[in-house]
């Protein structure tokens, strides 16, 4: 997960049209890759095709509803499904705003609660709350193959030596450790590092795997790639 300051990628699940629209546009401008469903179902499908930073759900959707969707991705049964999003923070966007429903929801799983009609900052601010929370305090660590991610300091360290790299090559590597040895497709690195209005080709995160290669090679880290699936870091000797 990125925290503010970065990008994220979301999954924003919402039958109402313009509003979907309207916030997809908002949260775009600033930065972020949203998806858009409007279905319950469709919305578990996505989860299993992609890994989202975060997902924002409302409650009145049809075929399966907000809680439906909750209860499917929380339960110790969706793990051999939805392995990499199971834990995906959670903010719940609804326009039934009393005190039942709201605990109903937390209850089922999600990690916030926002009434409609909302402020998009507010909306926006409570997502990276969620996403600190869940990545952990603001001095939080991530480790994988060696490496380890502050991320007060937004640093990478392998062997306590800091490592130099461009912003790209961060987001890239950053999502990378997340992903804790799961390959990431190339069109999922892609959209972590890159925004919609850049004009920029997918074939740039094969440039970016070389740098990263060439910087980690010293330090006994490995960007392996499986061919058709993806790229990970390697954890072996």
């Amino acid at each position: 997960m990125r925290l503010q300051g970065s990008a994220v990628f979301l999954l924003l699940v919402e039958d109402e049209a313009p509003l979907a629209e309207s916030l997809c546009a908002v949260l775009k401008a600033k930065g972020h890759r949203v998806d858009w469903v409007a279905d319950g179902r469709i919305a578990l499908r996505q989860l299993q095709l992609e890994r989202y930073d975060a997902m924002i759900l409302d409650l009145g959707l049809p075929h399966l509803d907000g809680s439906g969707v909750l209860q499917v991705l929380r339960a110790d049964t969706a793990q051999s499904n939805y392995g990499h999003t199971q834990g995906i923070p959670v903010l719940v966007l609804s326009a039934r705003d009393n005190s039942h429903d709201k605990v109903c929801a937390l209850d089922a799983g999600a990690d916030d609660y926002l009434s409609k009609p909302f402020d998009p900052d507010e909306l926006e601010a409570r997502l990276f709350a969620v996403l600190r929370r869940r990545l952990g305090r603001s001095g939080a660590t991530l480790t994988w193959a060696g490496l380890r991610y502050e991320q007060a300091k937004r640093i990478f360290f392998c062997n306590e030596h800091a490592l130099s790299v461009s912003p790209r090559e961060h987001a890239a590597l950053l999502s990378l450790v997340q992903a804790q040895g799961e390959p990431l497709s190339r069109q999922a690195l892609f959209d972590r590092v890159f925004t919609e209005d850049e004009d920029v080709s997918i074939d740039t995160i094969d440039v970016l795997i070389y740098r990263l290669r060439k910087r980690l090679a010293p330090l006994n880290v490995r960007v392996q790639s499986v061919r058709g699936i993806g790229f990970y870091l390697d954890t072996s000797p």
